[in-house]
């Protein structure tokens, strides 16, 4: 309910609905009503609650993603595009890569968790690199950009970063699995079941899709039929140590892009992970966050540090490309805007990092300070840049 109550009061100051959620679960932790009010805390979050919160905010995620993936959309995308698409995605993938690894480098020592240094720092780098697709293609649909030039580019880009984020992220999961006994089925599992999903799976699921809409008014079986392959592959991406997440995105990928299965798809997925799953990842997401660590000036500055960090590796490169491939200094300036905005990305991010004790606490902290001012400062970098006053924007 504070999800909803927030996300629906920051929509009124023309932010991203998910900044409002997010910003509500980052409050119910110890950031403020632990802070303040420790014994309701307990009451209403006690400690043996936390896993199943888990697992349901996990959930949620896997559908999520499932989601996002199957957003993505190449239909518009030209070999002039994808050029373009191409040298932007790079430089925004290799400044804000380099700049965690740099990062890393530096504060590992204060912010490690188990992992090694390299493992630490490309960690860093995926979750720098990371752009939230879903709220950068919202804003552009919502303000008619998504069609046009600029706007395919952008949305195009946004997805192979996002892409290649997830994959250096099942890198650093690897490289931690590496040294222990589930290591090894890890390192051969994940290109086993990337393979059997592309080269068998995709056909096989084009042909059974094909199948169920030859009748009219089949769609119920066929999202039974969806939901039941959405819990199978992130249930096979976890028990290779892939985290859940990883599962349902890769399903999303090679699912069908026929608009008359996808779009009502997605409407009823949608309606059931906001308005019940992701909020208790909102929820799980904050009880583990604790803001109050920036008090402490040895925290504050990494955390200064971070935020600057993530905000010039997205957008000194979009500014510099963008403008190479003759865009206007405001479109250009826009574009570095909206490819700050991380949203819900960087927070599962976040949380994979802690779950497999990659980060600390505190550094898990400073990440999600991160996705909440990334995203807020979005719509306003587009809407000075473009000379506007206001966006409406409701996700």
């Amino acid at each position: 309910m504070s999800a909803k109550l927030f996300g629906h009061l920051f929509t009124f100051l023309r932010q991203p609905k998910v900044v409002g959620e997010m910003l509500a679960g980052v409050l119910l932790g110890p950031t403020c009503l632990g802070y303040f009010f420790p014994a309701l805390a307990s009451e209403i979050f006690p400690k043996s609650q936390l896993p199943f919160l888990f697992i349901l905010g996990n959930l949620g995620l896997s559908f999520y993603m499932f989601i996002v993936a199957l957003e993505l959309d190449f239909s518009l995308v030209d070999k002039k595009m994808l050029k373009q698409s191409g040298w932007l995605s790079f430089f925004i993938i290799v400044a804000p890569f380099a700049l965690g690894l740099l990062f890393g480098v530096i504060y590992f020592d204060l912010l490690k968790g188990a992992a090694g240094t390299l493992s630490f720092g490309i960690f860093l780098g995926a979750s720098l690199a990371i752009t939230a697709f879903p709220i950068l293609a919202r804003i552009l649909q919502e303000n008619g950009l998504l069609k046009t030039r600029m706007g395919t580019i952008v949305t195009l880009s946004a997805s192979i970063q996002d892409v290649v984020s997830w994959i250096m992220l099942a890198v650093v999961l690897m490289m931690i699995k590496g040294s222990s006994a589930s290591g090894f089925k890890t390192i051969i599992g994940a290109p086993v079941y990337l393979l059997l999903m592309f080269l068998l799976i995709k056909p096989l699921l084009a042909a059974i899709c094909r199948r169920f809409f030859r009748k009219e008014g089949d769609f119920s079986g066929f999202f039974s039929f969806t939901v039941i392959l959405i819990l199978a592959s992130a249930l096979a991406s976890d028990y290779l140590d892939l985290h859940s997440v990883f599962g349902g995105f890769v399903l999303g990928l090679i699912f069908p892009r026929d608009k008359k299965m996808v779009e009502p798809l997605i409407i009823r997925i949608k309606d059931m992970i906001i308005t019940l799953l992701l909020p208790l990842f909102f929820c799980f997401s904050g009880l583990n966050a604790n803001l109050l660590i920036l008090q402490d000036l040895g925290y504050l500055v990494p955390c200064m540090v971070l935020v600057v960090f993530s905000f010039i590796g997205k957008y000194l490169p979009s500014l510099i490309i963008m403008r190479m491939n003759h865009f206007s200094l405001r479109e250009a300036s826009a574009v570095g805007g909206l490819m700050n905005a991380r949203g819900l990305m960087e927070l599962i991010i976040a949380n994979i990092g802690l779950t497999y004790n990659i980060i600390s606490k505190e550094l898990y902290s400073m990440i999600i300070l991160v996705a909440l001012l990334s995203t807020i400062i979005a719509m306003p970098i587009y809407n000075i840049s473009m000379r506007r006053r206001f966006s409406y924007f409701i996700i």
